[in-house]
This record gives structure tokens, sequence and C-alpha cells, in this order.
């Protein structure tokens, strides 16, 4: 059974890789076509959602991984990795709001305190 659990805790972090990797060549060819400058791309929706449902698939297989290893891996390293999911989750839930409110082409934009 643990090479089972093993199979699907490394299927996610190489799927979350190959997903970043993905991301970055499809942007990269539309940013061509485009015209969009590279601090632009890093702005928007349609780049940061898909890059961030990567890494979270990353990091949670890393830390499926870091949970079922034998020998099993120290705690703490298995704690950061499962942090690191919960980050990215909720920072790919505020991306998919973002993109749904504003449009997937438009800027995130911070608030200034000025206002």
């Amino acid at each position: 059974m643990m090479a089972v659990e093993l199979l699907i805790g490394h299927a996610f972090w190489v799927l979350g890789l190959s997903g970043v990797l993905a991301t970055f060549s499809y942007l990269n060819w539309l940013r061509g076509v485009r015209g969009w400058s590279c601090s632009y791309m890093l702005q928007i929706p349609l780049f940061l959602l898909p890059l961030s449902l990567s890494l979270f698939l990353f990091s949670g297989g890393m830390a499926l991984t870091g949970l079922w290893a034998v020998p099993p891996v120290p705690w703490w390293q298995w704690l950061a990795w499962s942090v690191l999911t919960l980050l990215f989750g909720l920072q790919s839930l505020l991306y998919l709001r973002a993109g749904r409110r504003t449009g997937w082409e438009a800027p995130i934009e911070e608030k200034s305190n000025h206002e």
C-alpha cells in the first residue's frame, strides 16, 4: 500500500513542475504575440493563477511524499511543505477571484494609502 501513496505524492509534484514549465512556456509565447512586458505578465491573473495552482500541486506532492516516505522525513520538512501548500492554495483562490472580478488580462493593482 505504501508504494501507491508514494506514487500519488510523486505524481502531484511532477504534475506541478510540468504545470510551472507549461505556464511559463505558453505565457512567454503569448507575451511575444501581444507585446507585453515581463513585469506586466507578473501582474495579471492569466499568468498568476496557473502558476499558483502548479506550485500548489508541487508543494502538496512534496508534503505527501515526505509524509509517506520510508524512513519518514523530519516533521518540520513535512510541516513546511504543508504550510506552502495552504498558502499557494489560498493565493490561487485570490487570483481566481481577481480574474473573475476585474478580468484575466487586467493587472492586479494594490491599493494606495494616499487615497
